[in-house]
């Protein structure tokens, strides 16, 4: 994303056929969507995230405006102007690399002390200086969770279901970073996230699940496996352990509700069109599971699902480093 101060709000994707007006702002508003404008809808969730993030960056070129040096932004502010996902809504202060080597605090803002990186650590970003995308990710990832720093480092390592763009960092980049981090606890987390972050998750819930997995000790899954049969059904599944001829599905909300995935079905056309994907599936002697949120960021729901399917569980996390 380019933009200084807007994210494109995904487009299309009507709910039903032949609706009314009011009929189809009704449907719309019990799927948690909103109509924009004709043939235009968008999630609430889009929207929110859509009016922080351009309030964000609003606050972070003001913030600039009244320096007599340009600030280089971090952490989390970092994150925002980078577009990296947040586990949890991040908090409001702004993050600034200190001028000096002291962290220093004061009310909505935060100077982080500076370390000595790999090169290119500071560049520009919607006309604002910026930590790298390598560096924010490794500082994230030592400062917050196992699992929230999974997050931010498979989304810098994706490259779009189908490879259609270019990953925002490496591996060896983000792992340079997190080598430089000064505290042995938090350079541990971050090298222990940058080895287990994968760029093929699609979705911020199947990197959530796939560190809750591996959190309660289950084996590593292959990801985004296709399967097909011989009459021309094809499907790719989220995660599969072949051995045990099982699947696992990260069904979030949004397979059923938002504009991108509905594609011009209703949300009742799409809970049937994933009913017959699974019942192919299965027909294929593969068993299928599918959790939503409620479980997929819980370490202990996602041990019992795991466990009730039959998958052999370590007595502690299957991470290497952590």
């Amino acid at each position: 994303m380019t933009s200084t101060s807007t994210t494109p709000i995904t487009p299309v994707g009507s709910v039903g056929r032949g609706a009314t007006t009011a009929e189809h702002r009704v449907r719309l508003r019990r799927a948690h969507l909103r109509l924009l404008e004709p043939g235009r809808n968008a999630s609430i969730v889009d929207i929110a995230r859509h009016r922080a993030r351009r309030d964000g960056l609003a606050r972070l070129h003001a913030y600039a405006a009244t320096r007599a040096r340009p600030p280089v932004f971090c952490a989390w502010s970092a994150a925002l102007l980078r577009g990296l996902p947040a586990l949890h809504d991040p908090p409001e202060a702004i993050h600034v690399l200190a001028s000096g080597r002291a962290e220093t605090v004061s009310p909505g803002l935060i100077a982080h002390r500076r370390t000595e990186g790999p090169p290119g650590d500071v560049c520009e970003r919607c006309g604002l200086r910026v930590t790298s995308v390598a560096r924010t990710v490794a500082d994230l990832a030592a400062a917050t969770s196992f699992v929230g720093g999974v997050v931010l480092a498979d989304a810098a390592l994706s490259t779009g279901p189908f490879g259609e763009r270019a990953a925002l960092a490496t591996r060896p980049l983000i792992r340079a970073a997190a080598e430089s981090i000064p505290e042995p606890v938090g350079r541990r987390r971050a090298l222990a996230v940058v080895g287990f972050a994968d760029g093929r998750a699609e979705s911020v819930l199947e990197s959530v699940s796939r560190a809750t997995m591996a959190l309660a000790g289950a084996p590593p899954p292959r990801l985004q496996v296709p399967l097909r049969d011989d009459a021309g059904f094809r499907a790719r599944v989220d995660f599969l352990w072949p051995e045990l001829g099982l699947a696992g599905e990260a069904d979030g909300a949004a397979k059923t509700i938002h504009p991108a995935m509905l594609r011009g079905r209703s949300p009742a056309e799409a809970v049937a069109r994933l009913d017959a994907r699974r019942r192919a599936i299965e027909a294929l002697g593969v068993r299928v599971m599918s959790w939503r949120w409620e479980t997929g960021r819980r370490v202990d729901r996602m041990r019992a699902l795991l466990h009730a399917h039959g998958i052999p569980l370590a007595s502690g996390p299957a991470i290497e480093g952590l």
